[in-house]
Order: C-alpha cells, then structure tokens, then sequence
C-alpha cells in the first residue's frame, strides 16, 4: 500500500529575514504514522539550490521553523523568487516527493 506524505507550510509566501514554518507528516494507507527519512531542499527552476536538511522521524512528523537557531531565514536575494520547497520522504521502501511553491517577498 502506498504511504501518505502531506506537506503544508504557513503560506507561499515567505519574508526575508522572518520565520517561516513548514510541517511534513508521514502515514501508512491506514492513517498511523510511520517512520521515515526526510529530505528537505529549495529548488529554483526544478533544480536544488538550497539543502535544509535530512531527518529520520520516528512518529511520522517533522515540523521545523527557518529563521530561528541554526535554520537561517530567506535571504534578500531571494526576494521575488518562484522557489520550491520539496519533501523527498522515504519510508516503508517506497520513496514520495511533494513541493510547495512559493514565492519570497
């Protein structure tokens, strides 16, 4: 059976130099959570510009904030930018990617 992946964050449109959060949860196709490898990254034109991160979940949910501790926030020459957030999550041997657009003010 396929896994879920569901990702939101909290608009499509980030500021710079502000937070911004973003949240990736993981299921199996009867709704409990799983555990799983996420792949975090920023594409411009369909290509990775920018690495967030990888993590292992075990209870199926990432949920990270860029612009506080180590995640820094958009920078200025981002500003205008059609980006893409992607999840490349992996879990029970199959692999889903899902993106988020959105475009930097």
């Amino acid at each position: 059976a396929p896994i879920r992946v569901t990702l939101t964050a909290q608009d499509h449109h980030p500021r710079v130099g502000k937070t911004w959060s973003y949240s990736v949860v993981v299921k199996d196709a009867k709704g409990k959570p799983l555990a799983a490898k996420v792949h975090l990254q920023i594409l411009f034109g369909g290509f990775p510009v920018g690495q967030i991160g990888v993590h292992r979940v075990k209870n199926g949910v990432w949920h990270e904030t860029l612009g506080t501790g180590k995640n820094p926030p958009f920078p200025a020459t981002a500003r205008g930018q059609a980006l893409v957030l992607q999840a490349v999550v992996t879990a029970a041997g199959q692999t889903v990617k899902k993106n988020w657009p959105i475009t930097v003010r």
